[in-house]
């Protein structure tokens, strides 16, 4: 009887590691609308003095957590403050400084140049961190392909006259062919950040990020480095806010 021998071959077991789709996510910024003028503030230290102020504060900067690009005209600079979405009904982030915390009346505003107009106000938590403003979805839809101006309003007083702390920018909804069915929470982020979707990508990830701190902290880093804040990645996101129309 004849032995055979076979030489086996060793296939050496490589074990990668699974990849997360945000740990290489890079937000696609739209170039300036060249047909529309979108002027706003992104950030405010409270202008007009901050609610409660002690000398050596400072963390005092409102911020709105949205796209501001320096855009040239004839003869100055301006500040354009803008971001895209394909949601009907879209929510939109802030950072709310301690010098703000204890302002009298928040105003929330938004309006298209048409004939839609709405102002809301909410309750402000007791603590500095990241919040969101989610348009209430018995509101009409944003309409695609229409710019919406808002503007976010905090008062010291009341009565209110004129606010402590602004900030205001564009929002225009666009309808997105890529389809999102049975794509996972990090895909979506991916696939928003792809297509430009500001207001969609921050809000998706600010979610996770909410659940899942550590396993998106570099996503959430490198999406507030790309609109010059990234100071705040490690922020709290507090739970608030709810919009009730005036």
């Amino acid at each position: 009887m004849t032995n055979k021998l076979f030489n086996l071959a060793i296939i050496p077991l490589l074990i990668i590691a699974q990849r997360s789709p945000l740990d290489a996510l890079i937000f696609n910024q739209p170039p300036p609308p060249p047909d529309k003028d979108t002027p706003g503030q992104q950030s405010d230290s409270g202008t007009r003095g901050p609610c409660d102020a002690q000398p050596a504060e400072t963390d005092n900067q409102l911020v709105a957590i949205v796209p501001a690009i320096e855009k040239t005209g004839i003869s100055l600079s301006e500040t354009h403050v803008w971001g895209l979405t394909q949601s009907k009904h879209p929510t939109l982030w802030f950072y709310l400084p301690a010098t703000a915390t204890s302002a009298q009346v928040a105003q929330f505003s938004i309006e298209n140049e048409a004939d839609y107009q709405a102002n809301f106000q909410f309750n402000l938590p007791q603590t500095p961190g990241i919040i969101n403003l989610a348009i209430p979805t018995n509101e009409p839809p944003l309409e695609p392909g229409k710019w919406y101006y808002w503007s976010l309003k905090l008062y010291c007083q009341t009565p209110a006259s004129a606010p402590n702390f602004f900030v205001d920018g564009w929002i225009k909804r666009v309808q997105v062919e890529t389809p999102l069915n049975g794509n996972t929470s990090p895909e979506k982020v991916v696939i928003y950040a792809q297509n430009g979707l500001w207001f969609d990508t921050v809000t998706e990830l600010a979610n996770l990020h909410r659940q899942n701190p550590q396993e998106t902290e570099t996503a959430w880093a490198n999406l507030l480095e790309s609109i010059g804040w990234e100071q705040l990645t490690k922020t709290p996101i507090i739970p608030c806010c709810t919009l009730e129309k005036q």
